[in-house]
This record gives C-alpha cells, sequence and structure tokens, in this order.
C-alpha cells in the first residue's frame, strides 16, 4: 500500500509496557539490565475494529511487529481520521521514539519501555489544501519561518481556519534577488495554491535552490508542510521541512508525493478487521498482568531434593552427626584442661617453672573445650531449623 505520512506537529503517547515485550525485545534484538537503549523509525498506525479487548484501538506497527496501541482515548480521538487515511486505501505512517531497558528483581528481569509518535493533533492531522499534482513534497523537519507573509496577510486572513491554526501544502519556487551591493542570490518563494505568500531566508534560500532545481529537473515541484497561525489581528506563517543536507537519498531517487488523494470526509469510514495477537495478548485476562520474567529466578530442585522434601521415610543428617562428635571432643579437652590446670596450681608452689606451664596449659585447653562447645550449639540451632523438618 502507497504510505500516507500524517502531520507530525505533536507527541502522543504509545502503550507498550504490558503486551509487547516479545516484539519490542526483537527491535533492539539485545537489552542490557539498567541499560537504556532508543530506537527511531517510522511506524504504521492501524485501526483494529475487531480488538476484543478494546474495539476500536488503533495499533502501532513497525513492520510486522506490533510495539503498542494508542489508549482508549486517544484511539477515539484520532479513530476518524486514521480509518479515513486506511479506507482511502493507504498505510497512516508516522515517526515513533521507542525506548526500553532490562530491569532485574529478586533474580527475575522485565523490559520497562515506552513510546511515543509525532503526530499533529487529530484536527491537523491532514492539510487544508492539496498538493499541485505534479509535486514532491519534502519530508517533515524543523520549522522556517517564512518572511514578507504581513505583505500577503489579506489572502492569508482569508484561509486561516476558524480554530486560529492549520496545516497547509505550501509550494517552492527557485527565483533569483539582486542584492543592494549588486551581487545575485537565490531566493526561494512561497506559494499557497499557486499565490505567493513569502519567502525564506537569503541563507535558507541558498541550500535549498539546488534541491528545487533537481526536482523541476526532473518535472516535479518541489512542496513542503506548513502551518498557518493567528488571529484577526496578527498571523504567522511557517514552513517545516528537513534540512537539505538531512534529505535522504531514496528522497531524490523517488521524488515521492506522500499525500495522495483522500475520501471526502464523512461522518465514518469502513475498515477491515485487522486485530492480531501478540504474544502477550494471546494470553491476556482481565487480571492485572505479571511482569513477564526473562529468566528463571531460581535453579530448579533436582529430583533426588524432592524426593527428599516429600518422603514419609526418615533421612539421615550429616550435620546432626559432626554435632554430637564436636559435644565429646569438648567435653575430653574440658576435662583434661581441668586437670592440667589443677596440677599446675600444685606444682607452682614446688617447681614454679612446671607450675606456670601447667597453669597455661590447662587453661588453654579450658578455653578450647569452651569454644568447641559454643560453636556446637550454633551448629544444633542450624539442624534444628532445617527447612526439611517442616
Amino acid at each position: 500500500m502507497t504510505d500516507y505520512v500524517l502531520g507530525d506537529r505533536g507527541t502522543v503517547q504509545v502503550m507498550t509496557d504490558d503486551y509487547y515485550d516479545a516484539e519490542i525485545l526483537q527491535i533492539f534484538e539485545e537489552l542490557l539490565i539498567d541499560r537504556e537503549r532508543v530506537w527511531n523509525g517510522e511506524v504504521r498506525l492501524v485501526p483494529e475494529p475487531d480488538n476484543p479487548y478494546q474495539p476500536q484501538t488503533i495499533a502501532v506497527y513497525a513492520e510486522e511487529l506490533k510495539l503498542g496501541r494508542l489508549s482508549a482515548e486517544d484511539s477515539a480521538a484520532y479513530w476518524g481520521p486514521i480509518t479515513r487515511v486506511v479506507a482511502s486505501g493507504y498505510d497512516a505512517v508516522t515517526r515513533m521514539q521507542l525506548s526500553a531497558v532490562l530491569r532485574g528483581v529478586t533474580g527475575e528481569t522485565h523490559i520497562e519501555s515506552s513510546g511515543q509518535l509525532s503526530l499533529s493533533a487529530p484536527g491537523s492531522l491532514f492539510p487544508l489544501n492539496n498538493a499541485p499534482t505534479q509535486a514532491t513534497l519534502l519530508p517533515q523537519g524543523p520549522s522556517m519561518k517564512v518572511l514578507d507573509e504581513k505583505d500577503h496577510s489579506e489572502y492569508l486572513h482569508s484561509i486561516l481556519p476558524p480554530s486560529g491554526e492549520g496545516r497547509v501544502i505550501l509550494s517552492l519556487e527557485n527565483n533569483q534577488m539582486k542584492l543592494a551591493d549588486g551581487r545575485v542570490v537565490d531566493s526561494v518563494d512561497v506559494l499557497h495554491d499557486r499565490k505567493v505568500v513569502g519567502r525564506l531566508s537569503t541563507q535558507i534560500s541558498e541550500q535549498l535552490a539546488p534541491v528545487i532545481r533537481y526536482a523541476y529537473e526532473h518535472d516535479k515541484l518541489t512542496s513542503a508542510w506548513g502551518t498557518i497561525r493567528g488571529n484577526s489581528f496578527e498571523l504567522s506563517l511557517t514552513v517545516q521541512a528537513v534540512r537539505p543536507s538531512e534529505i535522504p537519498a531514496q528522497w531524490f531517487q523517488e521524488l515521492p508525493k506522500y499525500l495522495p488523494e483522500l475520501l471526502p470526509s464523512a461522518p465514518a469510514y469502513e475498515v477491515p478487521p485487522a486485530y492480531v495477537a501478540t504474544e502477550g495478548e494471546a494470553t491476556r485476562s482481565s487480571a492485572p498482568k505479571k511482569k513477564r520474567s526473562l529468566m528463571p529466578s531460581r535453579p530448579a530442585a533436582s529430583e533426588g531434593t524432592t524426593a527428599e522434601a516429600h518422603g514419609s521415610e526418615a533421612v539421615p543428617n550429616p550435620v546432626a552427626s559432626s554435632s554430637l562428635g564436636l559435644q565429646r571432643i569438648s567435653v575430653l579437652l574440658g576435662l583434661v584442661g581441668g586437670l592440667i590446670l589443677v596440677a599446675g596450681l600444685v606444682l607452682v608452689f614446688f617447681k614454679p617453672l612446671l607450675g606456670v606451664l601447667g597453669i597455661v596449659l590447662g587453661a588453654s585447653l579450658a578455653f578450647l573445650a569452651l569454644f568447641v562447645g559454643r560453636d556446637n550449639s550454633y551448629t544444633e540451632e542450624e539442624v534444628s531449623a532445617d527447612p526439611l523438618e517442616h
């Protein structure tokens, strides 16, 4: 299908973080924990009249990957304009910025993501006028002020919509202008429906002149999106087009128009069923969705461990056996240490040096027995807290 590029002078949030993790992961191919990545690209807005969960939803696709959807409120607001484009036989396209990051919580990971469309308000998606038949349309970009528009204020007030703002298609024509110092420079005139309504600055004109000449040599007029704003007292006119250095090579090859003719405005338009469930939507339920884990939170238990945990027979505990052995050693060390300590106290009156050695050795053995006994008590507490007993 032919693309219909929508007005992009605004932003609309896309709901991405509940049922689209698998598709978003395909966009980035790889995500690292706590390292956000950003993707910018062209997307299609696809109306889903048959969405079983939210009738008349507008889904957002990058190629064949569904990356999200508009909220119920935004879907309702944009339903008429988007279905008009689709019913006319075109794809409604705009640009999207998608950010995603992998988060880890207690051994599990999940994707956090957000998306934002470059999309004008519903009433400004389409221009107030049509592009000339043989026109090629420059890609949309930053605003460039149109000069001398006040010299054409009467005509511009006649096309200003009651809302005070509207999108228009403007034509750009390159001419020559002689400066006061005698130099001749390029000057790009701005036209609305073949009527001159201003001009671009000399600097911008010099940059755009080669592009306009190239299109003219290929039997094309150069057009661009524009915005008119104002009231009964004043107004302004701007051109929204990318800088010449940023125009993609494909544009020069195709010289596209982007704005084919749409069906006449109507209360409603019929569009075909388009709902295709993502992996997340396929398991969707009325309950709040839990973040899907991208890796197991803990190793799976072995068959042997499971059998021990649920078996009815007693299982020997090596920790308990070790505890009993330590208890016996502690008692023995205490007895030996006590005997040597008493002997040392007696000998200190007859053979002082030998008595002091006996006291030191006996005391050391007694303290060692105390240490082993205390360590043994900790081991017994751990054994009593063994989860297998519960």
